[in-house]
C-alpha cells in the first residue's frame, strides 16, 4: 500500500493508505478461491441437487451424479420425465454423512412435492430415505451410487 499525504484531524496526524491495485486483484482472488473451496463438499452438492429438481433444471441435476455409475442411464431418463411432467419442490436432509477414504456414504431423507405441469391433477408428495455414496470427481462432489431410485418415477409409478 501506498501513502497518501497526511492530514491534521484535531491536533492528530492520521495517515490514509491507498490500497494497490495489485493487492485488491490478489484479495480478490484468494476470496473466490475461498467460496469455491466452501462449494467442493458432498453436502454443497446435495444442495445443488436440490436447487436443481426446484429450479426445474434435469441438466443440473444430473451434474452432480457421475456418468459412469451403475443405472445413470435409467436414472437420467426418470429425472428428465419427472421434471417435463411436474413442477418438482424439493427437500434433502443428510441424516449421516461418514467418510471413510475419500468416499462419503450419506443417508438422505429426501422429499419432493410435485405439482402436475398441466396444472391438471392433485398434488403428489413423496418422501423416502435413500443412501448415496459419492467421490469427488474433477473438483466436484457427485453421486456414484445411490438405493433405492423409485422415488424418481415419473407420473406417480413409484
Amino acid at each position: 500500500m501506498r501513502q497518501g499525504r497526511n492530514t491534521a484531524v484535531n491536533g492528530k496526524t492520521v495517515v490514509r493508505l491507498y490500497a494497490c491495485p495489485t493487492l485488491c486483484l490478489v484479495l480478490l482472488f484468494v476470496f473466490a478461491v475461498a467460496l469455491v473451496a466452501a462449494d467442493a463438499t458432498p453436502l454443497a452438492s446435495i444442495g445443488k441437487i436440490a436447487t436443481a429438481f426446484s429450479e426445474g433444471d434435469p441438466d443440473g441435476v444430473l451434474e452432480y451424479f457421475d456418468s459412469q455409475m451403475k443405472g445413470y442411464p435409467e436414472l437420467q431418463q426418470k429425472v428428465e420425465a419427472l421434471a417435463e411432467q411436474a413442477d418438482v419442490s424439493c427437500a434433502i436432509e443428510v441424516v449421516t454423512d461418514e467418510d471413510t477414504g475419500g468416499v462419503h456414504k450419506l443417508d438422505l431423507d429426501w422429499y419432493m412435492q410435485l405439482t402436475p405441469e398441466s396444472g391438471v391433477g392433485p398434488l403428489e408428495r413423496r418422501r423416502e430415505r435413500i443412501q448415496v455414496e459419492m467421490k469427488l470427481i474433477k473438483k466436484t462432489w457427485k453421486v456414484t451410487s445411490m438405493s433405492p431410485t423409485k422415488m424418481f418415477e415419473p407420473d406417480g409409478s413409484k
